[in-house]
């Protein structure tokens, strides 16, 4: 009988209930999709990375899992709320709580199998979407991906569980809520807020803690780039963001129409008087929840933009770090000279395994030399305790124009003087203009700096002229090579450039794998498979994030429509009309729905200028563009998200409010 009666009321509910379910659907094919790109074969074969990430990536699902599982038992108590009468008319024909609750597991499972099934058809196209999009990033030939069986299961029980918990939240909701609670809860009156214009002061200061948190954010970005401080401002700046964006939604909720309501000229104008008093008790029941969902939406949009930017960021440095195809450095560090000891992979051997993967086009050999010496390190933060073996590296100006030109460029002219190579934004930031370096029996003054690659591992490069390097210790023979192919199987061609070898970390000898050569496709590989991973779950969580917030404002929306439906037939026995009513309905809703989504837009603005400006700070300041049109293109995916909930909610509304003449 019970289950006769849960798939009669999924039926009669279904309207109520759709919002509910798409929502539950959508966030099913997101989860069926990441998991499969979680044990994909593909990912596995492509991404080296990928064995070490696997726990870390379920890990995330998991996490949303909960948090998906906490925002529908929210939601739950929204639905529970709608139909408090119907429920409370059970309890008085002698139904006990027990049976109720029977009921209501009954539909919920009813969803749940509806929800996964829907869920799982669409996560079979969403995760072909989502790999042509890994794909694509990771630079790869696409092809069908396919299904697995450990993703499957991975979504079936994330999902079971998140309809369990959500289900225990009803479950204590309906054994603690009284009888006279469910048939006459509409009858209760929302309370009047106190102090208004202190809650707008409140308001006014939360908005002005994010802006000033904003500002510091980036001085505290500026200043890591120069070494000049640490990380604590950024994780400072972020929380009071956090915080402020929850306390800025409370007391604008508790402060602006109430506020409004004061302004006589404006209440006496149509419906404004009924449309405030309604969002008064609306936004101030629900004021936390406001702030949160807010929280929710801001981070979202943080997070998508700070993925695409690791990604562009990622695809410019390649370049700058690895100005050539494959380039090689006999680090004369890691061997003893005087003992004769060598790498035990020659320049010829090494040359002919490249020919293997690609042939080679064009050489250009050059040294690094020591100067024993670190008077340029003392123009720079790394000086002192901790720095003390690290001397000055400089190249020949001949050997530096060779690369240079190799490159595009014009030869380079130290006039009698020396310049420092600049490859990053730290670099890039000092101050050198007070530096005459001693070599030889010479000295040269500081010339200015160039922005260029990176041709030796080390935080100064400086270019002297060909004679201030006789007599200084070589630090690296080095050859940089162009193919004549770009794409090759790179990880193949490391794996036979490299050796066995020992480094010294943390006052230990530890045994790895060591390779004097450093492969662009190799790098390209490796960071695409990275920022592929990182790119597709930060959009998974952006986008489920988005959806939850958007289905509570509906859920809780139409969760008071028994409320609303009664105030509405005072309006229109007041005579507002249809269209009257229609339009005050529909201001009343998009306010609510504008609360919790106008702050996380507008922060999608400072967001995509830090992001720009990290990148201008890194030294790659061309993909700034990109960020701006990214930026750009979340917003607008957001809003078209935002109308979609809005309209349907309305519409849902709208049908069940609005009075017409008979």
């Amino acid at each position: 009988m019970f289950t006769k009666l849960a798939r009669r009321n999924v039926k009669r509910q279904l309207g109520n209930y759709l919002i509910y379910f798409i929502t539950v659907s959508l966030t099913v094919a997101l989860m069926f999709a990441i998991n499969n790109v979680i044990f994909s074969k593909q990912m596995l074969k492509n991404a080296e990375m990928m064995d070490s990430l696997m726990p870390g990536l379920i890990a995330i699902t998991i996490f949303v899992a909960l948090i998906v599982a906490f925002i529908l038992g929210y939601a739950t108590s929204f639905m529970l709320k709608l139909r408090k009468r119907e429920f409370g008319t059970y309890l008085t024909l002698g139904m006990t709580r027990r049976n109720i609750l029977n009921i209501f597991i009954m539909e919920t499972m009813l969803m749940c199998v509806a929800a996964l099934a829907v869920g799982i058809a669409l996560g079979l196209f969403i995760y072909q979407g989502m790999m042509a999009i890994m794909t694509r990033l990771m630079e790869i030939e696409l092809a069908f991906a396919d299904y697995s069986l450990k993703g499957l299961l991975l979504t079936v029980v994330l999902v079971c569980g998140m309809f369990l918990l959500s289900s225990v939240a009803s479950a204590l909701y309906l054994r603690k809520v009284k009888i006279y609670d469910l048939i006459h809860g509409d009858r209760m009156v929302d309370k009047k807020v106190k102090h208004p214009v202190f809650w707008l002061i409140v308001m006014l200061m939360a908005m002005a803690a994010i802006v000033v948190s904003v500002f510091v954010f980036r001085n505290s970005i500026k200043a890591i780039f120069t070494s000049s401080g640490g990380t604590t401002g950024i994780f400072v700046s972020i929380g009071v963001i956090a915080v402020a964006i929850v306390i800025m939604h409370i007391a604008l909720a508790r402060s602006v129409a109430n506020l409004m309501l004061k302004n006589k000229k404006l209440c006496n104008m149509g419906t404004n008087t009924f449309t405030l008093r309604q969002l008064s008790g609306k936004l101030n029941s629900n004021s936390i929840m406001a702030g949160i969902l807010a929280l929710l939406l801001a981070f979202a949009i943080i997070g998508a933009n700070v993925s695409f930017t690791e990604k562009i960021s990622e695809q410019l440095t390649i370049d700058k770090y690895y100005p050539f195809d494959v380039t090689m450095m006999y680090d004369h560090y890691n061997f003893d000279d005087s003992n004769d000891e060598k790498s035990p992979i020659s320049i010829e051997e090494g040359e002919q395994i490249i020919d293997r993967y690609s042939k080679i086009k064009d050489k250009v050999k050059y040294k690094i030399y020591d100067t024993g010496d670190n008077y340029l390190y003392s123009f720079t933060p790394w000086k002192g305790e901790g720095y003390t073996a690290m001397t000055d590296t400089v190249i020949s100006e001949s050997d530096f124009n060779k690369l240079w030109t190799a490159l595009g460029h014009k030869p380079v002219d130290l006039e009698d003087g020396f310049k420092i190579v600049a490859y990053e934004g730290q670099v890039k930031n000092l101050d050198f203009s007070k530096a005459n370096l001693p070599l030889g029996d010479k000295t040269y003054p500081y010339k200015g700096m160039i922005e260029g690659n990176m041709f030796f591992f080390t935080y100064v490069l400086a270019i002297v002229p060909d004679e201030a390097v006789s007599g200084l210790k070589i630090a690296s023979d080095c050859e940089a090579y162009d193919m004549v192919k770009d794409r090759y199987d790179a990880v193949s061609m490391r794996d036979d450039l490299s050796y066995p070898g020992t480094i010294e970390y943390n006052e230990a000898s530890v045994d790895t794998q060591l390779c004097d050569y450093y492969i662009k496709e190799y790098a390209r590989i490796d960071r695409n498979n990275f920022s592929a991973i990182f790119v597709i779950g930060a959009i998974y969580i952006a986008v489920v994030f988005i959806f939850m917030a958007m289905a509570i404002l509906a859920l809780k929306t139409l969760s008071g429509l028994n409320e609303d439906k009664q105030r509405y037939r005072i309006l229109f026995q007041l005579g507002a009309s249809a269209k009257e009513q229609s339009r005050t309905l529909f201001r009343q809703i998009f306010s609510f729905f504008f609360l919790p989504f106008a702050v996380p837009i507008l922060m999608s603005f400072p967001t995509a200028y830090l992001c720009g400006d990290v990148l201008k700070q890194g030294g790659v300041d061309s993909g700034t563009g990109m960020i701006y049109v990214i930026a750009g293109i979340i917003t607008a995916a957001m809003i078209i998200i935002y109308a979609l909930y809005f309209m349907a909610t309305y519409l849902i509304a709208k049908r069940n409010v609005v009075h017409r003449e008979s």
